[in-house]
């Protein structure tokens, strides 16, 4: 069988079918997205060279909206998946569930930027209709030199080298495969276009240095074939590949898929991974282009383990029989062609009234260039003004813009969205709390309904299929060791982790419901739930509970909250629910005779805290009387201590005072005593000179003596007074003098 004749056919009769359907379709997609016209649109004419071409980017709104919403819905929680066991009687299904739910939660946080992944994907299936990725797993290792001790057999120790795999690369990975390098039978199911299609044709950019090094090796994990060594002609034949579509989503670039340069390894040629049925069974093969076969035909089991096409292909708007169904940016281009045309004709209006035309008289002489030029202030030069008319146009009226607004609420309730234009043209709903309500309710189901959409047809396919690689290839230690360890299989009997244990069947789903795009009325929603549950299991003890839970909790858009009540998701038998009942009757009956037996017991304990807080008192009150005692005793007792140290105060004064008086006494007389003897002894020493003088004189001056006898006797009794008056001052009685403080101040004569 010719295989690369094969593969061929398959390829150019998907191809034709591509280019006559589907891409011109994708080139006005993208171009709408981008903010461009397509490349067929009357903007692009030379008559409309002048005129306004502006492009209304109501389309990218929606769209990053879109993207938002699920940014919002799928990364509000902690676990981005969630893993059930298929039978929960099973203790190992129930363990790897819990494994293999900590296990994809790890390589979605570290190894694969899941993020972006699950938005562009999102993004993809809004633009293109449908989104493609391809999920495998990422085995490369690497050769170097290491150095081992050994014994040379004669007992001495060597070293030597060897040869030593180091792993690089081992991991799972997603891939999102563009629309145009993607290529099906168009009469496949369109419920599973991969899996129903007899073939799947994958076109793979690839460097040429990478194609060369894979001609010279095979991968030791996944088992994918080796692929035959080609010459560097036959590879370069596979270079140039022209893509419309992918020029398009590159927004005019230059073809990054498409090399200039010389000839070298970091060229691009196009290889193709190709799954084609024959006769029942399933084969895959590589082929360079459709020019060479890379690697010989084998059955997809030995390349891929699962015996299934490792790619997914999912939407966010369902077409019944349609396998591409059309996409939001395509149902909304029509209105989006409208928007355009309404802002460009008004545009042209305004521009007009600005900037008015003139009709000028043929081959008269006037100023044209200075009408084209129309400054403000300007001077136009004409031989008659009757050569020269002014056109007037009317401005633009109020319908125009109405027109948009009713444009804009059709593109809204169209494509599920929720803006300012609405709520103002709806202004009898806008004016009220509700009304606004009911707007953003509208528009969150149409969210909510594109969002559940992309999770059943594309999300969850993709998780289930790394459930299965992580299954077949996952040997990191690291990892498996962090995973058991959140996982705590220990609960479950499991200590190691073997392929036995992660071989079992799980279930895998993501935790986004509906009412997930709002996370106030999540919240609001899911206490609701909880409540309601809470309530009927307390009313209803004999309810079946897991499918009261299913019930509730799918009512409040989620699957059937078996997550939130891990220990009941395999579901009370009869028996032991009739046990639970008369066990709470019991325990009822046994709560109420508790009951009364501890009101018995409040009782007591009440008369005994009064009676203790009544002997408290007493002596608290005792306490008080004896401290009035003592402190009453201590009062006296500092009075007594007062009046006796008063006393022993003043007696001290008193006699210091007697002290101080007979000092001052002792010393008046004896400064008297002193005083007096020296008056005596000058009134003697006096009195000897006046002798002395007076016999000196006596012959020479007897007449005179004698006519002065008179005076010198005055004289002389006038001595004698004054001593005798300091006599009798000094000899006079004294008495003390006292301050206001009663202490002594002085002496005075009496």
């Amino acid at each position: 069988m010719d295989w690369l004749d094969l593969a061929k056919t398959a390829f150019e009769g998907s191809t034709t079918y591509f280019d006559a359907n589907l891409r011109k379709q994708q080139e006005d997609n993208f171009a709408h997205f981008q903010g461009r016209h397509t490349a067929d649109s009357k903007y692009h004419l030379d008559s409309w060279k002048y005129r306004s071409k502006s492009f209304v980017p109501k389309t990218r709104s929606i769209v990053r909206k879109g993207e938002a919403t699920v940014a919002a819905a799928f990364f509000s929680n902690v676990d981005v998946v969630t893993a059930d066991a298929q039978d929960q009687s099973n203790t190992l299904q129930v363990a790897n569930a819990a494994l293999m739910k900590e296990l994809l939660n790890y390589r979605l946080q570290k190894s694969i930027p899941w993020f972006a992944t699950l938005i562009g994907a999102f993004q993809e299936a809004e633009v293109c209709g449908v989104v493609c990725s391809y999920q495998d797993w990422m085995h490369r290792t690497e050769t170097e030199t290491v150095l081992h001790a050994g014994s040379d057999g004669f007992g001495n120790l060597v070293q030597y080298e060897a040869q030593q795999e180091i792993v690089v690369e081992d991991r799972p990975y997603i891939d999102l495969v563009p629309l145009e390098n993607v290529r099906f039978d168009p009469g496949a199911d369109w419920r599973d276009p991969v899996g129903t299609s007899p073939y799947f044709i994958h076109m793979v950019p690839m460097y040429v240095g990478d194609v060369k090094e894979r001609m010279k090796r095979a991968d030791p994990k996944t088992g994918q074939p080796v692929w035959t060594p080609l010459e560097d002609g036959e590879i370069q034949a596979a270079m140039v590949e022209y893509d419309s579509v992918r020029n398009a989503r590159e927004n005019q670039r230059t073809d990054s898929k498409a090399e200039d340069n010389a000839y070298s390894d970091f060229d691009i040629v196009w290889c193709h991974r190709n799954f084609i049925k024959v006769e029942g069974k399933e084969y895959f093969y590589w082929t360079l282009g459709t020019q060479h076969l890379l690697s010989e035909p084998v059955p997809i089991k030995e390349a891929y383990w699962t015996g299934e096409r490792p790619y997914v292909i999912g939407t966010v708007a369902l077409e019944a029989h349609k396998a591409v169904p059309a996409s939001l940016v395509e149902l909304g281009s029509a209105v989006q062609k409208e928007l355009n045309d309404i802002r460009n004709s008004r545009m042209d209006n305004v521009k007009l009234v600005l900037n008015k035309r003139w009709l000028v008289r043929r081959n008269k002489n006037v100023d044209i260039a200075s009408l084209n030029r129309n400054v403000p202030g300007s001077v136009t030069l004409a031989d008659d003004i009757a050569d020269i008319q002014e056109v007037n146009w009317p401005d633009v009226t109020a319908s125009a813009y109405q027109e948009q607004d009713r444009l804009n609420v059709d593109f809204d309730e169209l494509l599920g969205n929720f803006s300012g234009s609405s709520v103002m043209t709806n202004r009898k709903l806008n004016e009220t709390v509700g009304g606004m309500s009911m707007l953003n309710g509208s528009a969150s189901v149409m969210t909510e309904y594109a969002i559940r959409t992309f999770v059943e047809t594309w999300v969850e396919p993709v998780l289930r299929q790394l459930v299965k690689l992580e299954a077949k290839y996952e040997t990191d230690e690291i990892v498996l060791g962090v995973a058991g360890g959140k996982a705590q299989l220990q609960r479950y009997g499991v200590d190691r982790i073997t392929d036995d244990l992660l071989n079992q069947d799980v279930t895998i789903y993501v935790n986004v419901g509906m009412g997930a795009t709002d996370p106030n009325s999540k919240l609001q929603k899911f206490s609701m739930a909880a409540q309601t549950v809470a309530g009927i299991a307390q009313a209803l003890p004999g309810a079946n509970m897991e499918e009261v839970r299913k019930e509730v909790f799918g009512l409040a858009g989620y699957r059937d909250g078996s997550r939130f009540f891990p220990e009941a998701q395999e579901g009370p038998s009869p028996e032991l629910m009739q046990a639970q009942q008369m066990i709470q009757q019991l325990q009822q009956a046994l709560q109420q005779a508790m009951d009364q037996r501890q009101m018995e017991a409040a009782k007591l304990q009440l008369e005994a805290q009064k009676a203790q807080e009544k002997s408290a008192l007493d002596a608290a009150k005792l306490q008080q009387d004896e401290q009035k005692a003592v402190l009453s005793a201590q009062i006296d007792q500092q009075a007594r201590a007062s009046t006796i140290e008063a006393q022993r105060q003043a007696e001290a004064e008193k006699a210091q005072a007697s002290i101080q008086i007979a000092a001052m006494e002792a010393e008046i007389q004896a400064q008297t005593e002193l005083q007096k003897a020296a008056l005596q002894a000058a009134a003697q020493i006096e009195i000897a000179r006046i002798n002395v003088d007076a016999k000196e004189d006596a012959s020479e001056d007897m007449t005179e003596t004698e006519d002065d006898g008179p005076k010198s006797s005055d004289l002389m009794q006038a001595i004698f007074e004054t001593q005798a008056n300091l006599l009798k001052a000094i000899s006079a009685p004294k008495r003390v003098v006292r301050g206001s403080d009663g202490r002594v101040a002085g002496v005075e004569s009496a």
